[in-house]
């Protein structure tokens, strides 16, 4: 599932981004398949990804074909939240290719978490407010709220002009 920056080009402002965050349900015993299979296609430090794999940590890969770095998040399966998020994401048809990116109201959430855990960040807010704007005929305003206030960012969310 992508999400972060390079999410909100699919539901609000483009903007630029360092990398391309994706959400993978992968377990440790995996891990080799996956790191064979990507291996002549892309430049992964094998023994960082297996240790990530295990400890449920960001690890990335970089593809030969871009060079442009793939943050790697494996789903917690413990946190409900992010199962409920995982489940939520929408499929879509990218330059022919089916995609999963995370729905519009998870990636506002998803950003208030982050704004809260680097003191008030105003990019993640901004990205908040143009999700909301060119979304908010069809958005769950409910759905939010609802985790807004289970997640703690209740803060956050009122720094939204919308």
């Amino acid at each position: 599932m992508i999400t972060g920056g390079a999410a909100v080009g699919f539901w609000g402002r483009i903007r630029t981004t360092m990398d391309i965050d994706m959400v993978i349900q992968m377990h440790a015993g995996q891990a080799d398949g996956f790191l064979k299979a990507i291996e002549k296609e892309a430049y992964v430090e094998v023994q960082e990804a297996k240790k990530a794999l295990q400890k449920r940590t960001m690890f990335n890969i970089i593809p030969n074909s871009t060079m442009f770095k793939v943050d790697i998040i494996p789903l917690d399966e413990g946190n409900t939240y992010e199962m409920e998020k995982f489940s939520r994401r929408v499929k879509m048809n990218f330059q022919g290719r089916d995609i999963y990116v995370i729905s519009p109201e998870d990636l506002i959430i998803s950003k208030l978490l982050w704004s809260k855990s680097e003191g008030g960040s105003e990019r993640q807010i901004a990205d908040c407010e143009s999700i909301w704007k060119m979304n908010q005929e069809d958005i769950d305003k409910k759905y939010i709220q609802e985790w807004v206030e289970a997640l703690g960012v209740k803060p956050e969310f009122k720094k939204l002009s919308v």
